[in-house]
């Protein structure tokens, strides 16, 4: 039983026929075991393989979410660019829209301000130049609003995408553009203020003083100059004695009109035993104009009248002795001499 557990296998190696043979004895046992050792070899690497295989894949895994992550990143950092540029685009958009208002609106007061500079000149051409200083022939509102366009020309311009649908130019240097815009259209929004407000009050100034100029009673009353009798002391007609005179007589023919010496307003018509048929024109300066022994009036209480305009007829109404106009003009309660202003240029 002891030889048959223990035999052994001889293997015999023949390495050629002049060589020497060699033999080997080898266990059952170890040729049995052998295979089995083979078999669990040949598994010991299968099993290492897939290891390695397993550990190859994780690494791919990692590195596809790894790769993931950086594209969902790219993806955000596109998706906030793009929203980035879409809000730039919206934001630089409501600009040029508030520009192009407030551009239109510049327009309407550059117009406004040139029919003012118009009114202006049609008032100084028709009553003769003033002493505003203002040179009406200046046209800085026109320079500036056309500075203004190219301007806005230029904003248009750098609003334009290229090819690629992205801006041509950074938001920063747009916004910076158009900021200094939005400074230039309020800058020249002051100006257009300053330049209305400064040529209405001096439209309004030269309206006043023409007014004073038209409310002097310069303008002669009648058609006729002959004078019959002047301002002071005189022989009076009717008793002889030397009495004060308070205007000037106009001699003429009845019914001839009578013109109110200057613009202002009829302040008292009525009828006296000395004065006849009378006017009163009140010049709005302190100064009222008289027209006594009228043939009749053509004027109301409360009437506006320019200088020129007939107000009545001369006759000899009153304590007259023939037809003549008494022309008298009161500076508050006292008469004065009515010559030094008929002589003076209307």
């Amino acid at each position: 039983m002891n030889r048959s557990s223990n035999s052994k296998w001889s293997f015999v190696i023949m390495r050629g026929a002049d060589k020497t043979v060699k033999q080997f004895h080898v266990s059952k046992r170890s040729v049995i075991a052998a295979p089995a050792a083979a078999a669990l070899a040949v598994s010991g690497c299968f099993a290492a393989l897939q290891l390695k295989s397993v550990f190859e894949l994780h690494e791919l895994e990692a590195q596809l979410v790894e790769q993931a992550t950086q594209q969902d990143k790219q993806t955000q950092q596109y998706h906030h660019t793009v929203a980035n540029k879409d809000e730039t685009i919206l934001a630089l958009q409501q600009q040029l829209a508030s520009l192009a208002q407030q551009t239109e609106d510049m327009q309407t007061r550059v117009d406004e301000l040139l029919a003012l500079e118009n009114k202006l000149k049609a008032f100084i051409d028709k009553y003769g130049s003033s002493d505003s200083g203002i040179d009406t022939s200046s046209h800085k509102p026109q320079q500036q609003s056309e500075q203004l366009y190219k301007r806005e020309q230029a904003l248009a311009q750098q609003a334009d995408y290229d090819a690629s649908g992205s801006l041509q130019t950074s938001g920063m240097s747009f916004r910076a553009l158009a900021s200094s815009t939005s400074f230039d259209v309020q800058s020249l929004s002051e100006m257009v203020d300053s330049l209305e407000e400064t040529m209405a009050q001096t439209l309004r100034q030269a309206q006043t003083r023409r007014q004073q100029v038209d409310s002097y009673p310069s303008g002669w009353p009648t058609y006729s100059k002959k004078l019959t009798s002047s301002f002071g002391y005189r022989k009076d007609p009717f008793s002889g004695k030397a009495v004060f005179h308070a205007g000037i007589d106009i001699g003429g023919k009845a019914g001839d009109p009578v013109f109110s010496a200057a613009e202002g307003t009829i302040k008292e018509v009525g009828t006296g035993g000395s004065e006849g048929n009378y006017i009163v024109v009140d010049h709005h300066n302190g100064l009222n104009s008289v027209y006594m022994h009228l043939q009749s009036m053509e004027a109301k209480e409360g009437e506006q009248v320019v200088r020129g305009e007939k107000i009545g007829l001369l006759g000899s109404t009153g304590r007259s002795t023939g037809p003549h106009l008494h022309f008298q003009i009161m500076q508050g309660d006292e008469a004065v001499n009515p010559l030094p202003y008929l002589l003076q240029p209307s």
